[in-house]
């Protein structure tokens, strides 16, 4: 059976007993700041017992771990992005996922349909953008001097 242990450094454990013939021993299966699907794959995978990854979960909040939330976001990230590219939902995900969302948003900015063009964007495309982007502002004429307006002269003080 797995359980999770709080180290002196402050991260966790998941460790599995054992036993052996010099008695019980527990090995170690994940160590982790933030609890994610990827440290509870690791585990499983390196489990040689049955693993039951709610009580797992369940014991690390217990300790006081914390569920990592980029993961989240980043599963909500892909979701948006199968949604804008035109994959669909089916019907019944789509009404509890809308009865989950009420109330838990707030206004939607006005930029939103705009930014969905990059949620499924690499790092590589959104570098060369903003390359672009820079080579434009390069190219734009400087604008006038504005009369009356002037940075007030920076003096050193007398020593």
């Amino acid at each position: 059976m797995a359980f999770v242990i709080v180290r002196r450094d402050g991260r966790f454990e998941i460790r599995e007993s054992l036993a052996t013939p010099d008695g019980p021993r527990a090995r170690t299966l994940a160590t982790f700041r933030e609890l994610s699907d990827t440290v509870l794959d690791h585990a499983e995978g390196r489990a040689t017992r049955p693993f039951d990854r709610r009580r797992v979960e369940t014991n690390a909040r217990a300790v006081g771990a914390q569920r990592d939330g980029r993961e989240t976001a980043r599963l909500a990230h892909h979701l948006l992005e199968d949604l804008h590219s035109g994959r669909s939902l089916p019907p019944a995900l789509a009404a509890a996922l809308a009865r989950q969302l009420e109330g838990a948003t707030t206004s939607l900015p006005d930029s939103l349909p705009a930014m969905a063009d990059w949620f499924g964007a690499t790092a590589r495309e959104r570098g060369d953008a903003l390359r672009d982007l820079l080579r434009l502002t390069d190219r734009l004429p400087p604008g006038r001097p504005r009369r009356g307006r002037r940075f007030p002269r920076l003096g050193s003080a007398a020593a």
